[in-house]
């Protein structure tokens, strides 16, 4: 074999040890170092979406204040649990805003929210976590005062919301005003619903036996001297 033909196979097997080196050793370096860029770009998103997380998390914690301060607003009508004794309470000071006596008041098993056909309501709120408390009142007083009662009753702190209503004069007078109008005592018959947003994050609250609660008020303990 002549010069030439040993400089042609010395140069093929130069060629062949650089191919096999490519796969044996410098191939699989090239795909680490891929999957490593690949893993550290999605670390990198990941932080991105951590830090802007982050952010929103300061903001809103320095308003925690103002938040907390709309939770309390809004658990005023849409308490945890069911919280009948404090909405006895308020129907008390109706009485005295509307001059009106509370004669009755009843409340049923609490039932799961099912929203109406083809009604739009918050994803948020659902028959898990939402429940309607059906309630019924009767008051007595002239119908000017039985009226606003149930106008009170609707714009109180507590949501309510009449489903039934009937004023009936019970024909018996208890008076008349400077104008010699009478002043006959009139029943009112209210049904309606008040309603419990469970709070998931808390303990699961202690339900006020249902029936008939004591319409009057209780005495205000009296701090010892």
């Amino acid at each position: 074999m002549n010069s030439k033909a040993w400089l042609a196979v010395a140069a093929l097997v130069s060629v062949l040890v650089l191919v096999l080196g490519w796969f044996l050793g410098l191939s699989p370096k090239l795909a680490e170092i891929s999957d490593a860029n690949q893993q550290r770009e999605t670390v990198e998103a990941g932080n991105l979406r951590q830090e802007a997380r982050l952010a929103q998390l300061k903001k809103e914690f320095a308003n925690i204040d103002e938040l907390k301060e709309q939770l309390a607003e809004v658990q005023l009508g849409l308490p945890p649990g069911d919280d009948l004794p404090t909405f006895l309470g308020q129907l008390h000071q109706l009485e005295t805003q509307s001059g009106t006596k509370l004669t009755k008041f009843t409340a049923s098993d609490g039932q799961k929210y099912i929203p109406a056909p083809g009604s739009k309501t918050n994803p948020a709120v659902t028959a898990d976590n939402f429940v309607a408390i059906t309630i019924q009142l009767t008051v007595i007083g002239t119908r000017d005062q039985v009226i606003a009662f149930v106008n009170d009753l609707q714009n109180g702190n507590r949501l309510f919301l009449v489903t039934k209503l009937s004023i009936q004069n019970e024909g018996q007078s208890s008076g008349s005003t400077e104008e010699g109008e009478s002043t006959a005592d009139y029943t009112g018959n209210i049904t309606g619903y008040v309603y419990v947003l469970v709070d998931p994050s808390a303990p699961p609250p202690t339900s006020t036996p249902v029936g008939s609660l004591d319409v009057q008020p209780s005495p205000t303990p009296v701090p010892n001297q």
